[in-house]
């Protein structure tokens, strides 16, 4: 049995779906070609305020450089993130850790939004 409900579904979401697709595409492809210095100053600022995490990521990325020393040189910036990202992942789990046998299996977080919900 057709359900028509679900048919109407399909046809509204590729009525939305599809334009909206084609116009991400069309953009995404012209920002690709388009050469970097091409960018207006205004336009550049225009997308660090949309993707204000790509600024934070360099600079995490600079400080891991400073904090490697001489050592940096010998990754990529690629290499450098990823270990950014690992001592990083290791820091807050043993963080945790040691919070949990503190604070009887909890973590400060955990007891703050317990405290909180009282």
């Amino acid at each position: 049995m057709i359900n028509t409900q679900e048919i109407s579904q399909e046809l509204s979401e590729q009525k939305l779906l599809l334009p909206l697709t084609q116009v991400l595409t069309q953009s995404t492809q012209q920002l690709i070609e388009a050469k970097p210095h091409s960018l207006s100053p205004s336009s550049t600022e225009a997308i660090r305020s949309l993707f204000p995490e790509q600024e934070y990521e360099e600079k995490n990325i600079q400080k891991a450089k400073e904090a490697l020393g001489a050592l940096a040189d010998n990754f990529s910036k690629d290499e450098v993130r990823d270990l950014a990202s690992q001592v990083e992942y290791l820091v807050e789990s043993w963080l945790d850790e040691f919070e949990r046998d503190i604070f009887k299996g909890q973590t400060l977080n955990e007891l703050l939004h317990e405290r909180r919900g009282l």
